[in-house]
């Protein structure tokens, strides 16, 4: 697959935590700004980054434009140092689970998706092959530090039953 996928912190670190993350793997080539790696490391000090995750750095004009965001209070730095990197890479997929990043990436033109968004892709391409095995990453994922709401738990699952009708 040769989709270009940048991620902010916040769907790397929910998909760690409900065991999910390889499901991301098979989607593109993954990338991540300095930022975002500084950030896992501080909230998952013990984890090691997937060496198909590759950490990029942002050229000049990219930095000016993310410090531009974060002076001006839009979003935090993982986030603008993120949506920088996928204006860079014109990346097909940014990837975050935060409201404000996702409003302000989709402001810009850029296809955002979040960590249920990938466990519903990964569903229905057929990497995942039980509807059983996507309710329990959906389980998990409800379980892990994602704030999700119970409206988009219910909207998940019945996605996941659709696509994965047998």
């Amino acid at each position: 697959m040769n989709r270009i996928i940048v991620c902010d912190t916040g769907p790397l670190l929910h998909l760690q935590e409900a065991k999910a993350l390889l499901l991301l793997k098979p989607a593109g080539k993954i990338f991540i700004p300095s930022r975002v790696l500084l950030e896992l490391m501080h909230h998952v000090p013990h984890w090691k980054l997937p060496v198909w995750i590759g950490v990029q750095k942002l050229n000049p004009d990219a930095i000016r434009q993310a410090t531009t965001w974060v002076r001006s209070e839009s979003i935090d730095s993982g986030e603008a140092e993120s949506i920088s990197l996928a204006l860079q890479l014109k990346s097909d997929w940014f990837l975050t689970d935060d409201t404000e990043a996702r409003q302000f990436a989709e402001s810009l033109g850029i296809e955002t998706h979040g960590s249920i968004g990938v466990l519903l892709w990964a569903a229905s391409s057929g990497h995942i092959d039980h509807r059983a095995t996507a309710n329990q990453y959906l389980n998990a994922l409800a379980n892990s530090s994602l704030w999700i709401s119970d409206r988009v738990i219910a909207e998940a699952s019945k996605a996941i039953d659709e696509l994965m009708e047998e």
